[in-house]
């Protein structure tokens, strides 16, 4: 019986998931940078009303959703267990200072962010409702707006030659398909 709230139980383990990351994994330096700090005012109220919507509405792809929060998770936690907080938090404007290329790194150069997507995405997905769209894509943009910086300073610093080539091997996102 529990399966019938599948795609609620998904998300709100994944946006749990993301807080502790934000609280407990990721590496700050001084107190949290601007965007860091517009993210998670904006995350906070975000994840509350697409559970609110997850709850009250009737779902109407919930196998769907369940499976892209699945992935959402398994993305995250395996992005976890080797990154090992080596990593800054989000707009943090510093560099971290080792290029992580193992588990899902291998194939995707923002695992994070690509699980952070997933399931902004899942929750419209399962309600269908055109808020959860919009905020996925204000999201989405924030994150890529990160991204975009992170890979400014890794093309910019110490590990330039490094991370280039890394870039060119993966995908940012989806794995690069590689045909010889």
């Amino acid at each position: 019986m529990i399966w019938l709230y599948a795609p609620e139980i998904l998300a709100l383990a994944c946006f749990l998931s993301f807080g502790w990351g934000m609280a407990c994994h990721f590496r700050r330096i001084g107190k949290p940078a601007a965007w860091m700090r517009v993210t998670a005012s904006l995350a906070i109220p975000f994840a509350l009303l697409n559970l609110a919507a997850l709850f009250s509405r009737d779902l109407r792809f919930p196998v769907s959703a369940s499976v892209l929060y699945a992935a959402s998770l398994s993305l995250f936690w395996s992005s976890v267990s080797v990154s090992k907080g080596a990593l800054a938090a989000c707009g943090q404007s510093n560099v971290s200072s080792c290029l992580v290329t193992r588990g899902p790194y291998r194939f995707v150069r923002h695992p994070f962010y690509l699980s952070y997507d997933l399931a902004w995405i899942a929750g419209f997905i399962a309600t269908a409702w055109w808020p959860l769209i919009v905020i996925a894509i204000v999201m989405a943009s924030l994150y890529e707006r990160f991204v975009i910086e992170e890979e400014r300073g890794f093309l910019d610093g110490a590990l330039a030659q490094e991370y280039s080539a890394y870039k060119n091997r993966t995908g940012k996102y989806l794995p690069r398909l590689i045909l010889n």
